[in-house]
């Protein structure tokens, strides 16, 4: 595995429990879920359609305030 796909894995997999979490709804720890996001965003060029789809399902359980399921 490249530094790259390890940056990307590590980054989706904490992205991944925090939405398990369910700390999207909680005000004081949105900002990390959206850090995390954001991460993870960056990546989006090299992404599997996976992982765009994880993401867009994240941001739209975020815009809407639904759990995660």
């Amino acid at each position: 595995m490249t530094k790259i796909q390890e940056k990307i894995k590590t980054a989706f997999d904490q992205l991944e429990e925090a939405m398990k979490a369910q700390q999207h709804l909680d005000e004081g720890k949105i900002d990390e879920v959206l850090a995390l996001t954001a991460q993870c965003s960056k990546f989006w060029r090299v992404l599997d359609d996976e992982h765009r789809d994880f993401l867009n399902a994240v941001r739209f359980a975020i815009e809407a305030k639904m759990q995660w399921k």
